[in-house]
């Protein structure tokens, strides 16, 4: 079933040149740790490697993180022969490399390049365990994993994920508001300021009766909000980060 989980976060090191800023300045590191935590609360994770793909279009000194993780209470999935597996939800931490003049795609665009439909994104807000409210994004697509029989249709399954941004002393749910912040900081401070992209997804089940589908997706969006609450706390350096004005 890896091939449901790999189209996502194929896309999460992409790096794309940002032309418009002047000759680099001064590093500030993004305000995150490298490595998430793997125990905490009611959730197990565990490490996995990045893929080839994923690697091949990274700078060596980009960072690249990312894990699974599961509780004893996240709902099972069926794949296309009926066949019952466990569900889990995927971690993507991105920090880019030293090359200011490389950014992160953001994944609306991406999503579509790795066969997910009928992408939605809307803004939304999350607040952790320790009272911190942060602008995040929520996307929902659908992937159409492989039939069981060559000729039958695609299976499809349900995707939701969540993401966001973390500078030096900044925080972003916005690829265009990361940039004018990564402009303004060259030119006005002389710095350039290191990025890490985070990013959570889940697969959930489609069923044909539309209130089940919402059922599904309203049980998935509720336990992936609260591991990147929960999370958000462990992996990013609040004491380097002022409380961030919300932005609707």
């Amino acid at each position: 079933m890896n091939r449901f989980f790999t189209a996502p976060f194929l896309l999460l090191g992409a790096l794309a040149t940002v032309f418009i800023l002047p000759k680099r300045g001064n590093f500030a590191s993004a305000s995150v740790i490298d490595e998430p935590p793997l125990f905490f609360g009611e959730w197990t994770g565990q490490k996995t490697p990045p893929s080839k793909e994923e690697t091949a279009i990274l700078d060596k000194d980009t960072i690249f993180n990312k894990a699974v993780y599961h509780s004893f209470d996240l709902d099972e999935l069926r794949n296309a022969k009926g066949e019952i597996f466990d569900s889990f939800i995927h971690l993507s931490i991105v920090k880019s490399g030293t090359n200011v003049n490389n950014s992160i795609h953001r994944p609306e665009r991406c999503l579509l390049g790795q066969g997910h439909q009928d992408i939605r994104s809307i803004p939304s807000i999350i607040t952790t365990p320790k009272g911190r409210t942060i602008d995040v994004k929520r996307l929902t697509t659908w992937f159409p994993s492989p039939p069981p029989k060559v000729g039958d249709p695609a299976y499809p399954l349900g995707f939701i994920s969540y993401y966001y941004f973390v500078g030096h002393k900044k925080l972003s749910n916005d690829h265009w508001q990361r940039t004018y912040i990564d402009v303004k900081d060259r030119l006005i401070r002389g710095t350039d300021q290191q990025w890490a992209f985070i990013m959570v997804s889940m697969p959930y089940n489609l069923a044909n009766d539309p209130a089940q589908s919402e059922l599904n997706l309203q049980q998935a969006d509720k336990k992936i909000r609260q591991l990147l609450a929960e999370l958000t706390d462990r992996i990013v350096k609040w004491d380097e980060i002022p409380p961030q004005p919300i932005i609707q």
